[in-house]
């Protein structure tokens, strides 16, 4: 085979193999989108139970947990627009953000999702700067590291997060 033939064939390899890759990730985008849309459709109907009993409990400790489930439930919706967002290959528009408020809401689920036999500090101090990012993108970042954390100990400590400029 001359050389000529020989580079003509590795670039038309070459770029079959590009487009099998393209196809790849379309098809995965594709499965993405849908399977996002349809646990949006089962995080919608649980949200709309549980907003539901929430208006049925008047001021017993259970209203806090429904509250929270409803919080679940949002935080899940923005990580399927998320999977939507990738699936039609858009970019996540960061915006400015109160990072301190962010943790602040996200503390009591963090304690949960790590459970009792692992302490939490949470330290916020005052006159936090705002960051542009997203929100839901920090949240699951905050989530991740917690899960490792909490993973790494299995008997029990520390999880201390801190914010600082």
């Amino acid at each position: 085979m001359t050389t000529s033939l020989r580079h003509w064939y590795e670039q038309a390899k070459k770029r079959d193999d590009e487009l099998r890759q393209a196809q790849k990730l379309e098809a995965i985008g594709r499965l993405a989108g849908g399977i996002a849309h349809d646990f949006n459709n089962l995080l919608m109907a649980m949200r709309g139970y549980a907003e539901l009993l929430l208006s049925s409990l008047t001021s017993t400790p259970q209203r806090e947990d429904v509250q929270e489930i409803i919080n679940a439930a949002d935080r899940a919706a923005t990580l399927t627009k998320q999977l939507l967002a990738f699936s039609r290959r858009q970019v996540v528009t960061p915006r400015v953000l109160a990072l301190d408020q962010l943790l602040a809401r996200a503390e009591q689920m963090l304690q949960r999702l790590i459970g009792e036999h692992i302490a939490l500090t949470v330290t916020i101090p005052e006159g936090i700067a705002a960051v542009r990012a997203d929100a839901s993108q920090l949240e699951q970042v905050i989530m991740n590291l917690s899960i490792n954390a909490r993973d790494a100990m299995p008997g029990g400590g520390r999880l201390r997060i801190e914010l600082a400029n």
